[in-house]
């Protein structure tokens, strides 16, 4: 044990994240679209180079950004 650079009772643990409040799931600016057999999402606010229509995918699972609206 003299070995040791630091006991193991020294060793602070990190608080845990809290876990997001609002999804992309429940945000008005959800569009879905059907693509052959599968629906792919994207964010009708945020832009993306990267997709054909200049919209960024997303997932339902993903946390809300700061244009979350509550879809009725």
């Amino acid at each position: 044990m003299e070995n040791l650079l630091f006991e193991i009772s020294e060793i602070e643990t990190s608080p845990k994240t809290e876990k997001p409040k609002n999804f992309c799931r429940e945000c008005l600016h959800r569009e879905r679209w059907q693509c052959g057999g599968t629906v792919i999402q994207y964010c009708r606010k945020r832009k993306s180079n990267r997709t054909e229509n200049g919209l960024l995918k997303i997932r339902c699972k993903n946390a809300a950004c700061g244009y979350f609206e509550i879809d009725c």
